[in-house]
């Protein structure tokens, strides 16, 4: 009986020891539930497209431009940012006005403007070309454009607003979209009071291509080597590309030139239906603003 006891007590001693050792053991391998870790956002940083660089097309203009008339983004362009003075490619501005005045019935191309004096002698004068001071709206138009005539440019814009013209143009061009960058101050596109008019290949685009939208006809105009007026005079255009037919389907559209201006030309073509504006501005020589342009044109309908 002794024997019995003792193995009783002993194996309870044991089967306890053994019961609480497989439970520490059990409660040691338990494997507990890690929460995930949860890694924060990536901030995602947009970076701004870098604009392709335009082609090296060799122009030596201090600012020059091309677009499509149908895209906003120009297929060229070189300093854009530039504000420089224009001279008579300010005579956009005046064409488009006249137009307007003649398509809304306040102005008549047979109504006849008399010719002031201008106080610039060394600038194109239609007077000091025929000696001739009375003219109908339509020859002042086409003498403005054509042999870029500042006297006949300075009458249609009296005619239309008096001395008030340029305060229309920069109303005008506001309404066109022209950024604050441009600046008229007088019909002809001479200095006046010590001021340019002024503006960037941007805005001039700008001009250009609603002159042309709004009113197709100036092309009939613009696309001429020469126009005899009424009375049978021969006016001579600025725009040498035309009279020596440079580049096909060429029909415009103004040139330009003052000391501060150097050499301009805004100048537009098409081809297969596609239509072109070029922009030179402040080219040293007036070869060089036709060679830019022609540079121009040529990378427009090629590409």
């Amino acid at each position: 009986m002794k024997i019995t006891k003792i193995c009783v007590i002993a194996l309870f001693t044991l089967t306890a020891s053994v019961s609480m050792s497989a439970c520490a053991d059990k409660e040691a391998v338990t494997p507990t539930k890690e929460k995930p870790t949860v890694s924060a956002p990536e901030k995602i940083v947009k970076e701004n497209p870098v604009p392709e660089p335009s082609p090296k097309l060799g122009i030596s203009a201090a600012s020059s431009a091309l677009y499509d008339i149908k895209k906003s983004k120009p297929l060229y362009e070189e300093n854009p940012q530039v504000v420089t003075p224009i001279a008579s490619v300010t005579k956009l501005m005046t064409a488009y006005l006249v137009l307007q005045a003649i398509h809304n019935k306040t102005l008549s191309w047979d109504e006849k403007l008399p010719l002031e004096s201008l106080d610039d002698k060394a600038a194109i004068s239609l007077y000091m070309t025929t000696n001739k001071k009375e003219w109908t709206v339509k020859d002042l138009y086409a003498a403005m454009i054509v042999m870029s005539a500042n006297d006949a440019a300075e009458a249609l814009g009296k005619r239309l607003e008096g001395n008030d013209f340029p305060a229309k143009m920069n109303k005008t061009a506001k309404k066109m979209g022209l950024s604050n960058q441009s600046n008229f101050v007088s019909a002809s596109g001479l200095d006046k009071d010590g001021k340019e008019n002024v503006s960037t290949s941007k805005d001039l685009f700008l001009l250009a291509s609603g002159l042309i939208t709004k009113f197709p006809e100036v092309l009939d105009m613009t696309s001429k080597a020469s126009y005899v007026t009424s009375n049978d005079y021969t006016l001579k255009s600025t725009d040498a590309l035309l009279a020596n037919k440079e580049i096909d389907g060429l029909d415009g559209l103004k040139t330009g030139f003052t000391d501060g201006a150097g050499y301009c030309f805004v100048g537009t073509a098409k081809q297969n239906g596609k239509r072109l504006i070029t922009i030179v501005l402040k080219a040293k020589t007036t070869d060089v603003r036709f060679q830019d342009t022609k540079k121009l044109m040529a990378y427009g309908f090629t590409n």
